[in-house]
C-alpha cells in the first residue's frame, strides 16, 4: 500500500515500497545481495562493520529516494507553451486567473544517483542506482493565477517508477491517480523560474535537486559514525514532456515554442 507523508507529498520511496521506512529495510535487503561486490571492497573489515556499513549505504540510497512526485508532474508542465504562458500573463496581471486544458500527455525524468563507501577517505565501493519516473495523464484542466498553479479542476491517469541496482532491475509500480483535490497540488507550485518572483525568497524551482545526488558513507578507521549524513535528493529532473497524438511519435514543447 502506498501511503503518502503527512504534509500530503508523495514521494518515489512511497510508490516504490510504500513508506520511506520501508524503503531502508527493503534497500537493505537488497545491498545485501550485492554482497559479492562489498565483500571484495570490506573485506579486511570485521563482519560487524561491513554489515553496518551495508545499512548506512541502504539509508543513504533511501533518502535519494525521497523525490516529490508532484513536483516531477509540475516541472513538466512547466514545460508546455499554453501552461507557461499563462503563468506570464497571470503574474504580470495581479489577480487575474486562467484556466489551460491539456491534451493527453506523457512526463517522464530518468536520474542516476549514487551512494560512495569511502574508508579513511578513499572510495572502495559504489552503489549505482536508477531511479525513472513517468506519469501519463488525460482530461487535465489547470487553475493558474499569480504565476503559480492555483488548481487542478479536472484530470486523472497514473504514475510510475521503476528502480535499478546496478543496472539490474529491482522494482516497477504503477498507481492511479485523480488529480483534483490531490493535497499535493494544493500548495501553489511555481510554474515560472524563481527569479520571476523577486518579492519571494529564492529557492530551488519544482524538479531540481537540492543537495547532493551522490551522498557518502564514510569508513574512518574501519569504523561506520553515527551520523554519516545523507542528504535526500527532494526532486528528480529535468522532465520531459511528451504529447500524445493521434498519429507519428510523441513530441516536445517547451516554453516559447509554437504548438
Amino acid at each position: 500500500m502506498t501511503t503518502a507523508a503527512p504534509d500530503g507529498v508523495l514521494t518515489a520511496a512511497d510508490l516504490l515500497f510504500g513508506s520511506q521506512e520501508k524503503a531502508q529495510e527493503s534497500l537493505t535487503r537488497h545491498v545485501m545481495a550485492d554482497g559479492r561486490a562489498f565483500a571484495r571492497s570490506l573485506v579486511h573489515l570485521p563482519r560487524v562493520t561491513r554489515e553496518a556499513a551495508v545499512r548506512e549505504a541502504a539509508v543513504a540510497a533511501a533518502g535519494l529516494l525521497k523525490v516529490d512526485l508532484i513536483e516531477v508532474l509540475v516541472s513538466g508542465w512547466r514545460e508546455h507553451h499554453d501552461v507557461f504562458s499563462a503563468a506570464r500573463r497571470t503574474l504580470d496581471t495581479p489577480g487575474s486567473k486562467e484556466l489551460v486544458g491539456l491534451a493527453p500527455h506523457r512526463i517522464s525524468t530518468t536520474q542516476q544517483p549514487a551512494v560512495g563507501i569511502l574508508i579513511d577517505g578513499k572510495r572502495v565501493h559504489t552503489l549505482q542506482l536508477g531511479l525513472s519516473i513517468f506519469f501519463e495523464v488525460t482530461g487535465l484542466v489547470a487553475g493558474i493565477s499569480h504565476g503559480r498553479l492555483a488548481a487542478v479542476h479536472a484530470g486523472r491517469g497514473h504514475v510510475g517508477a521503476a528502480l535499478t541496482i546496478h543496472e539490474l532491475e529491482v522494482l516497477t509500480k504503477r498507481t492511479h491517480l485523480e488529480l483534483p483535490g490531490h493535497a499535493g497540488l494544493r500548495r501553489g507550485l511555481r510554474l515560472l523560474p524563481a527569479s520571476h518572483y523577486p518579492d519571494e525568497p529564492q529557492s530551488h524551482p519544482s524538479g531540481e535537486h537540492q543537495g547532493s545526488p551522490f551522498p557518502e558513507v564514510n569508513l574512518t578507521d574501519g569504523q561506520v559514525p553515527e551520523h554519516p549524513g545523507a542528504p535526500p535528493a527532494t526532486g528528480a529532473g529535468p522532465a520531459s514532456w511528451r504529447e500524445k497524438t493521434q498519429a507519428g511519435p510523441a513530441r516536445h514543447a517547451a516554453p516559447g515554442d509554437p504548438r
